[in-house]
């Protein structure tokens, strides 16, 4: 994969954007058009939905006066923007949607590390790069959804891994969104740590054999599908999830936590100075400002994630699902497995 310039660009205070959102499955505009500010310097490359982002930093801007320009493109550019450090937009600071796009700029050297006290003293080891070049900000999980009327509890409580979804007696009612969703790809990297590439492998065909129907382009179209009663079950990011449910309180869709936490998989968003960087103090500083407690509140309650920062309150909707988060691998193991995962995926012939 290669850096691209971005398809759509953010001055605060002057553009429109039409982004897309990994994360949500769902296409959000933003048609909103204020004075220009002067002086802006920090830029900011966000993979993130651009409306929630801009929240973050209008906020960031509203506590320091620091200005900044947000750049941002749609889901179509991200499968190229990576893997060239030279082709990286003019940035400062990027935001990466998930660890794989974290891991791939971190591989391609576009990322430069950052040794800050605050950043260290604040976000646990597990969610930090072991070089220093990217921060998770916020994590969702790997959260398994199920139509109500379809799957009944006494099946739920004998489902206690991801790996037993492999089991006949799910056949013909899981789904699953593309291997494509990056949210996926760690998932799988999570299989490995934890049965073995061969195991990881006899897991993910079963969960080949067992699909109701074909995979779906992203999590936000899979859930509208148990929703509808196409599906029984399947996999969804936690976040995504939130959403759905409180834009759909009564859909009949539940949501089911695994006994021990550990068998929980969390992706992150993450923050990262680019190797390129022209404000690298400033870059630097609003790396510190996220990881603050309000900012990181702020940050991951904009997308119905867990903050990274242990001090910083869940938003209102998944606060009381943090206690089913207990990640067992750290995330720089998961993306040195990242490659291995693909594969995997590969050979097992996901989609």
């Amino acid at each position: 994969m290669t850096w691209c310039r971005p398809a759509c660009l953010i001055v605060v205070g002057v553009a429109l954007v039409a982004c897309g959102s990994e994360q949500t499955g769902e296409s959000n505009t933003a048609d909103e058009v204020a004075a220009p500010l002067a002086g802006a310097r920090l830029q900011v490359y966000a993979s993130h939905n651009a409306v929630e982002t801009v929240a973050v930093l209008e906020a960031f801007r509203a506590e320091t006066g620091r200005t900044y320009r947000l750049l941002s493109d749609d889901m179509d550019e991200r499968e190229v923007r990576l893997g060239n450090p030279d082709l990286m937009p003019d940035t400062d600071l990027y935001l990466a949607a998930s660890l794989a796009e974290a891991w791939a700029a971190a591989e391609a050297d576009a990322l430069r590390p950052v040794f800050s006290d605050v950043v260290a003293g604040t976000l646990p080891a597990e969610l930090r790069d072991s070089e220093s070049r990217w921060f998770a900000l916020s994590r969702r999980a790997r959260v398994v959804a199920y139509n109500s009327d379809q799957v009944d509890t006494y099946a739920l409580d004998r489902l206690t891994s991801y790996a037993e979804l492999a089991d006949e007696r799910w056949r013909g009612q899981l789904c699953v969104s593309s291997s494509a969703v990056p949210g996926n790809r760690v998932l799988v990297a999570f299989l490995i740590s934890r049965h073995g590439v061969r195991e990881a492998e006899i897991i993910v065909r079963g969960w080949r054999a067992n699909l109701a129907m074909t995979v779906f382009t992203n999590d936000g179209t899979l859930l509208n599908a148990i929703a509808d009663g196409q599906c029984g079950i399947g996999l969804v990011g936690s976040n995504v999830l939130a959403s759905f449910l409180r834009n759909s309180p009564a859909a009949r869709v539940g949501m089911h936590w695994f006994a021990d936490p550990g068998n929980t998989v969390t992706d992150i968003s993450a923050a990262a100075v680019t190797r390129h960087a022209a404000e690298p103090a400033q870059a630097e500083a609003l790396l510190e400002w996220l990881v603050s407690d309000s900012g990181n509140a702020l940050f991951a309650g904009q997308r119905f994630e867990f903050p990274a920062n242990p001090a910083s309150p869940a938003g209102d909707v998944v606060r009381g699902w943090a206690q089913n988060v207990a990640p067992s691998v750290s995330m720089s193991e998961l993306g040195f497995l990242l490659e291995e995962a693909d594969r995997l995926i590969e050979r097992a012939r996901y989609p």
